[in-house]
């Protein structure tokens, strides 16, 4: 994957993030607006302000309401999850990149002391670690992509 294409993935998901931390904010403040909501309807009920049937479905109504709204939170926090983890795929991958690139560049530099080697042992420490990392990362996504379908048998 081309810097460019790796950058673009990347901004890509920090705006899909931020549009989920915003929609997560909105769904918060919906969850709460339904449990204040349960939480007035029976004294409502209490002092003869709304009959004892009204109460009864307005509650109901709400309940189902606060449910769905719960659920989909909860469904929106799993596709937030998703996209966090990519991201930090994506910045791992693009580390690794940089390294490579740092690597090449010190060792196709003029031979230097022990200062460079040790910066190069230390860039191929990271790169031979992280790489393997990154490829976990999206080797599982790939798995969960393609077997996200199937059922296991």
């Amino acid at each position: 994957m081309a810097i460019s294409q790796l950058e673009q993935a990347m901004a890509t998901l920090r705006l899909s993030l931020a549009e989920m931390r915003n929609k997560e904010d909105q769904m918060d403040a919906l969850v709460s607006q339904f449990q204040t909501q349960l939480r007035r309807l029976p004294r409502q009920a209490v002092y003869g302000q709304t009959s004892l049937e009204l109460s009864l479905t307005a509650m109901g109504e709400i309940e189902e309401r606060l449910d769905d709204a719960v659920a989909n939170r909860r469904r929106l926090l799993a596709i937030k999850d998703a996209a966090t983890q990519e991201l930090e795929a994506l910045q791992l991958l693009k580390r690794v990149d940089e390294a490579r690139s740092n690597l090449a560049e010190l060792k196709n530099g003029t031979p230097g002391g022990e200062d460079v080697q040790a910066e190069i042992k230390q860039l191929e420490g990271f790169i031979a670690a992280n790489s393997r990392q990154a490829e976990q990362a999206i080797t599982e996504r790939f798995k969960e992509r393609v077997n996200g379908g199937r059922t296991a048998s």
